[in-house]
């Protein structure tokens, strides 16, 4: 029989300070349980489910930038602090990874991207990205035309470049059909044209008909009539003609946007703003894979103007029964698209020259009118300085009546921005996001403007004058959904192959990159309270990485993937299996 010992209770309350005092005098930030120090753990009341420990904690925190370990309870962080004071919460059922030195950041927000379109024919597309050669890029296309049946498209869709490749030049239709000879095949370049191969031009019957596949299309042709696999067109005619030649069932797109998001947990993504997905019936697989209880990220979304002419009234019947924005959730409505009226969008545009009619003008300025009013959030396209000094021109209007300072209004992209707009979009309380468009386009945009804009980062400037950065990719189609890629551009200031590289005042350091791809874009999404920032109190979105990345060489930031990625606890990436049972 085993004795008894005697003793004096201690009073739970001076329990709980004296382990209070224990952990603050070691470094320790806690969460409160609401009542008493329950929370503490070690007292056999409310310990961690999951504690973190000897890392190098990249908390995104003004008040504590650093941390060595963090505590997670449910789908909350409860603890942040050194790896001794946060080791004494756990208690006999915590589970404790020991990360060795491992880097540890918050989950990443992508705020600015086309996931929920891009995400609907992931499993279908055959990828370049990050290929460092041509032949390596034809025989992807090969390995891809083995896979399928042979009237079933191999498409890759945007996100290259031919300076990425050894031979620094694009395939030819001819590359294309020697790579699949049965098989039809898609290659687009950014916006700017697609190839397609002989089998290609075949099964869209380009020869057989004078009318384009998809309107707004223009077939080249040469000097017999014949076509000659070269096509021409614009942002909507090419997501048309992917959308024709990749047909899916309802199940399989949701699958495939399924897979995507897995993908993007891979490289330590919890969250994303996407700006447009297109009609109606593309957000349908995200809403069902939310209601299976299958998302592994916080999928926000805006809603686009969807045809030319008369948007403010589009906007007006799709806000009648919507509140404002509408936070929280899996699947947050987060305002109004970037695409606020089809006249004002100068879309993959470079040269200066851009002029909106007055009547677009207008009708902007009814969109923003309803917005400003109505007090919902927006963000809006512009590629070229032109296209956003006359938005602003706009804004500063509609701002006299309606003041947007409060509404977290944002400008994408600015690839030619000057830092007089900068300085306008502060005087209204704007925000930038900021994408990675130049790091594809930089050659077009030196041939365009010259070095002296081609250079220029208008994320150096905003931050410079204190906007709000938010990172974004623009994947799929100019952007690498990896995000990796993003950061290293800003940090580097290259262009792929080095075509450009802005100079060291241009650039961002790694921890501003990294802020602008975690509070940055989670302040854009209305949840910077929630998430951005390892503290205790905020949701448990985070990923360990597989690499430094404060020491890691600068040119393989973009090979940085996660190790172990949680979304409010919950492993949606484990490579090595650390949480498994």
């Amino acid at each position: 029989m085993r004795s008894a010992r005697r003793f004096v209770k201690t009073p739970r309350w001076r329990r709980g300070m004296a382990v209070l005092g224990a952990l603050l005098a070691g470094g320790l930030i806690l969460a409160g349980s609401g009542s008493g120090f329950g929370f503490l753990g070690g007292n056999g009341a409310a310990a961690p489910d999951l504690i973190l420990l000897n890392g190098v904690v990249l908390t995104m925190d003004d008040e504590r930038p650093r941390a060595r370990a963090v505590a997670i309870t449910d789908d909350q962080i409860t603890g942040v602090g050194s790896s001794r004071a946060v080791a004494r919460l756990a208690g006999p059922d915590t589970r404790t990874v020991n990360l060795r030195g491992r880097t540890v950041i918050p989950g990443l927000v992508d705020g600015h991207t086309h996931a929920i379109r891009g995400g609907q024919t992931f499993d279908q597309e055959t990828y370049w990205l990050g290929v460092g050669s041509l032949e390596e890029a034809l025989a992807r296309v090969s390995r891809a035309a083995g896979e399928r049946e042979p009237e079933e498209w191999v498409a890759v869709v945007g996100s290259w470049h031919p300076n990425q490749f050894r031979e620094r030049r694009a395939p030819t239709v001819a590359d294309l059909t020697e790579a699949s000879p049965i098989n039809p095949v898609l290659v687009q370049y950014l916006y700017d044209y697609a190839l397609v191969n002989r089998a290609g031009i075949e099964a869209l019957g380009l020869n057989e008909s004078q009318t384009p596949p998809v309107p707004g299309l223009t077939v080249e042709r040469d000097a017999n009539g014949q076509a000659t696999g070269r096509l021409l067109g614009g942002i909507g005619p090419f997501n048309a003609l992917v959308a024709t030649i990749l047909p899916a069932s309802f199940e399989e797109r949701k699958d495939s946007l399924e897979n995507y998001f897995s993908a993007l947990n891979a490289s330590g993504v919890t969250g994303f703003i996407d700006d447009s997905a297109g009609p109606a019936a593309s957000y349908e697989p995200l809403f069902a894979l939310a209601d299976e209880g299958r998302l592994t990220l916080r999928a926000g979304f805006r809603v686009p103007a969807q045809a030319p002419g008369n948007e403010s009234a589009f906007f007006e019947s799709l806000m009648a029964f919507r509140a404002p924005r509408e936070r929280g959730g899996p699947t947050p409505f987060l305002g109004l698209g970037e695409v606020a009226v089809f006249g004002v969008n100068d879309g993959v545009r470079h040269a200066p020259g851009f002029q909106a009619t007055p009547e677009a003008l207008a009708e902007l300025e009814e969109v923003a009118t309803l917005a400003a009013s109505r007090r919902i959030p927006l963000e809006i396209h512009a590629y070229t300085d032109d296209a956003a000094s006359q938005i602003l021109d706009v804004f500063e209007r509609v701002n006299q009546v309606h003041p947007i300072g409060e509404l977290r209004w944002a400008m994408a992209h600015l690839n030619t921005g000057s830092p007089d707009t900068i300085a306008r979009m502060k005087s209204l309380g704007m925000a930038f996001s900021v994408q990675m468009g130049p790091f594809f386009e930089g050659p077009d945009i030196l041939a365009a403007n010259g070095p002296e804009v081609a250079q220029r980062s208008a994320a150096r400037i905003a931050l410079d004058e204190g906007l709000v950065v938010a990172g974004g990719t623009d994947a799929t189609r100019v952007g690498d959904y990896r995000v990796w890629p993003a950061l290293e551009f800003h940090v580097t200031g290259a262009s792929l192959g080095d075509a450009v590289v802005r100079p060291p005042d241009q650039r961002l350091t790694r921890l501003e990159a990294l802020r602008a791809y975690t509070r940055g874009s989670a302040w854009l999404a209305f949840d910077d309270d929630d998430r951005g920032s390892l503290e205790p109190g905020k949701l448990a979105d985070l990923a360990v990485l597989d690499k430094p990345y404060l020491s890691v060489r600068r040119d393989r930031i973009s090979e940085i993937r996660s190790l172990l990625t949680l979304h409010g606890g919950e492993a949606v990436y484990d490579r090595w299996g650390w949480l498994e049972d």
